[in-house]
């Protein structure tokens, strides 16, 4: 039979720490363990012959020319941000019309890791990463996306406005 008072205070007191320090002491058995190795990532192999840029071609057919323009641009000492590295998308030859950029700083006013930039060629787009901290990049060929298969880079993304 429990009794109300202090003498069931006296029991479960105990019984409430030991609790506690056991749940705590698991939670941090979770926490140990080996990390996972981060791969480096690999930049692409550069083309034996210069790529070339087709104004009426397909995302796929300038996927190389993007790539080499992202490779110039990373390997230069231009700023990891969004308006540089579309301006050099620009005078490359893609048209700014087509293209998305992400913000160069967070909501609070953090600085990116890394800029997006992506070129629409009908229903595909060429979509680039760069990363701020070792500029190394990523270039791919992904569909277009939304009602009407127009946006490239999915959430919000800076005007283009400069």
């Amino acid at each position: 039979m429990l009794t109300t008072g202090k003498p069931a205070l006296r029991v479960l007191t105990p019984l409430l720490l030991v609790g506690l320090l056991s749940a705590s002491a698991t939670g941090c058995a979770l926490l140990e363990g080996p990390t996972p190795d981060t791969p480096k990532r690999e930049a692409p192999a550069e083309p034996e012959t210069a790529p070339e840029f087709f104004p009426e071609g397909s995302a796929a057919d300038n996927l190389p020319y993007f790539t080499e323009t992202m490779r110039t641009y990373a390997a230069g000492d231009g700023p990891v941000l969004g308006a540089p590295l579309v301006d050099s998308l620009v005078a490359a030859g893609f048209n700014r019309d087509t293209m998305q950029v992400s913000f160069d700083e967070s909501k609070t006013g953090l600085a990116a890791d890394n800029i997006f930039v992506s070129a629409r060629f009908g229903a595909d787009c060429l979509i680039g990463q760069l990363v701020a901290g070792d500029r190394s990049f990523v270039a791919t060929v992904q569909p277009a996306v939304g009602p009407n298969q127009d946006i490239c880079l999915i959430g919000n993304t800076r005007p283009l406005d400069w």
